[in-house]
């Protein structure tokens, strides 16, 4: 976790016109990837030299960031890319499992054929989808999302996106010391297909405990990463 990336790092240029939004998603890109490592300073002169544009855009793009906790801005004109910690991973799934348990008992109460249909298709993408860490994390959500998408409020939908952009972090920083034999890759697809199985029986208490008992297993799988990692580094 020592490993330090010089401001423009790993930053691809990208279209003029794409401003604020565009600067956001590279960034992110970046961050996720480890292109800006964790603890990095961030030059905002630095990017708007890379993105030929204003300081304008990338400050936004940067606040925004700031939001999902994943950039601090510092006096000046630069800004520092958060660390990682095993507290905060605690924290993260912490949160997820008291939001998230609360969401997929009301959606199991309320769950419509259509909504399973979607469930079962976002899941079948799921199992199908390279092993990359963003394609991966992308379609893990989406399956999660369609169950829950009938409860999810505008709130509930802030919250969710800060904490899956933030479990994200960790599983791409982390994704080379996960445990990817098949039988452990089987083994989370096995409980993504326990969550379909109860949704679809209606039985809403055993979902929950199954849906928090699959968070608490992702979280012990990048606990135990983060520990090789460390490990590694020492």
């Amino acid at each position: 976790m020592s490993r330090r990336a010089s401001a423009a790092s790993g930053v691809r240029p990208i279209a003029h016109h794409s401003l604020v939004d565009r600067v956001t998603d590279e960034l992110h890109r970046a961050i996720l990837n480890g292109d800006l490592a964790p603890g990095s300073t961030v030059s905002i002169v630095d990017l708007c030299e890379r993105f030929s544009i204003s300081h304008i855009p990338v400050r936004e793009a940067l606040r925004r960031l700031e939001s999902e906790g994943v950039i601090s801005l510092r006096p000046g004109r630069s800004a520092l890319v958060a660390t990682v910690t095993v507290d905060e991973l605690t924290n993260i799934y912490r949160l997820r499992k008291l939001i998230e348990a609360d969401l997929c008992m009301r959606a199991a109460e309320s769950m419509t054929e259509e909504r399973l249909a979607h469930a079962e298709e976002a899941l079948a993408e799921y199992v199908g989808i390279e092993r990359e860490p963003a394609a991966l994390a992308a379609k893990h959500h989406a399956f999660h999302e369609a169950m829950l998408l009938d409860v999810i409020g505008p709130a509930d939908a802030n919250v969710l996106r800060v904490l899956w952009k933030a479990s994200d972090r960790y599983l791409h920083l982390l994704m080379d010391d996960l445990d990817h034999a098949p039988e452990t890759q089987q083994q989370r697809i096995d409980e993504h297909r326990v969550l379909l199985d109860l949704a679809r029986e209606g039985r809403s208490e055993e979902l929950k405990d199954a849906w928090v008992a699959h968070l608490e297993n992702t979280e012990n799988a990048l606990l135990k990463a983060f520990a090789a990692r460390e490990n590694a580094g020492s």
